[in-house]
Formats: structure tokens, sequence, C-alpha cells
């Protein structure tokens, strides 16, 4: 059903009339509100403070009164030239910086820069940890990033890094996980064996898992010397000790 919509008009379309309500005649300057169910002409402020029609019986109320906007509708004014300006200025400024600013010292200082991943307990952490700032003091071609992990975010880290095309040079596989990366054939052959196999996964030796390389490392030379600085530096546990549980003991011979 379409609504009746009060409309403010011009007193100069109602010469000699009369305002409903206060009776009083219509000047050409006033703002005039005319029912739009029984024709009655009103003065709008008489209208808005009845709220409606004035006649006696008639059932309109002051709906919806249209008429000119008032003032400061309408589009907001344009913005100042000074302040467009500066605006363009100030992304410049911080693009130039972002650009130009000093970048913090890459450790590897130049050296061959290889990233090894690998979940790993507290004790078994401090003596990779040790074995990388020991062995990165002491080389000055190959450099150690170690970055270990909490057991149970292996897998979820390794697939996002390759994803990104930023898989690790060395990593550690649970066994059950190597099985995957040969079907894929994205890992390194470490050896061979005296029956021509070859070989891609070296036993962990205080876990139950292996090192691998990943195939294609940018430095595959420096990736499999950390690789087995690693394997035959890390304490070995007892056979009997390697952990199959979430949270095993770790005790070192």
């Amino acid at each position: 059903m379409q609504k009746n919509l009060e409309k403010i008009t011009s007193g100069v379309d109602y010469p000699e009339q009369s305002c409903i309500i206060c009776q009083e005649r219509i000047k050409a300057g006033d703002e005039v509100v005319r029912c739009p169910r029984c024709h009655s002409i009103h003065h709008a402020d008489c209208w808005k403070n009845k709220g409606g029609c004035g006649k006696t019986g008639c059932p309109q109320i002051a709906k919806a009164v249209v008429g000119p906007p008032p003032q400061g509708d309408g589009p907001p004014p344009p913005l100042p030239r000074k302040y467009i300006w500066g605006g363009i200025a100030l992304a410049a400024v911080l693009i130039l910086i972002a650009v130009f600013w000093p970048k913090p010292p890459d450790p590897a200082l130049g050296r061959d820069k290889v990233v090894v991943l690998g979940e790993s307990y507290f004790e078994l952490s401090n003596i990779m940890s040790e074995l990388a700032d020991e062995f990165n003091e002491n080389n000055s071609e190959i450099y150690i990033d170690l970055q270990l992990l909490p057991v149970g975010a292996m897998d979820t880290k390794l697939m996002v890094l390759i994803a990104a095309g930023e898989a690790p040079d060395v990593f550690t596989l649970r066994k059950e996980r190597l099985s995957f990366f040969l079907e894929q054939d994205t890992l390194m052959a470490l050896g061979v064996e005296e029956n021509g196999t070859e070989i891609y996964g070296i036993e962990h030796p205080a876990q139950q898992a292996y090192f691998v390389a990943w195939r294609e490392s940018k430095h595959p030379e420096a990736a499999l010397a950390v690789l087995h600085y690693f394997v035959e530096n890390i304490p070995p546990l007892a056979e009997e000790l390697l952990w199959e549980t979430e949270a095993p003991p770790l005790i070192f011979n």
C-alpha cells in the first residue's frame, strides 16, 4: 500500500486560505503542509505540533514530512589540496623508510645458511643449540639456522614451509612419515649402502626419528655436512630408552 507523505510547500500556493489549526491566514513566505487525505491547509509548525491533521475526524498523522533538505545535507565539502598532498607526501616517506631502513645484520655473514628444523624437548633442545652455536663460531663457510619445535607441531609447520617454497634444508621425520616423503621423491640421497641402495635418512641418536635433507636445498653439500654433524655429535640414548610416547624421559649416556 502506497504511503501518504506530507509535503512542505510554500504559502504562495495557497493565497487567502487559513490554517485549519490556528485559523491565521496563510502568507506567501509561510511553510505549509496540505493534508494528503482531506487536503486541509496547515502551517508546517502547526502540523508538527499537532502531530498530524487538525481537521476533526481526519486520521492522518504526521508520519513523514518531505521538504527541502536542511542546511548541511548532501556530500561533504571537498578536502583541501594541502591535506591531499600532505597524505601523499607521508605515504612516500613511509615507503622510503621501509625501503632504505637499515636491515638487521644477517648472522650468516655471507656463509651458506642451512636451516635445520626438528622437534625437541628441553634437554635435547639445549644440546642441539649448544652444538649449533659451537659450529657457527668455528665454521667460516656454513651457518646453521636451528629451529626447534615442540612435539606435535612439526607436521603442520613443515607442510606450511614446503607449500610456501621455503622448505628447511635439514629436518627430522618420524619413521611413519619417512615413507610418504620417499614416495614424493622430495628427499636428498645421503649416501649409498654396500649393496648399492641409496640412503635417504639417518637415525636420530636420541629420538625415534630420522634426519633427512630436502632434495631442492640451495646448499646441498652444506646441508649434508650439517646433517652428519648433528648425527655424530648428539649423545645417543640407549636403545631401550628411545622414547615412543609424547613425553619421553631424556637420559643421555
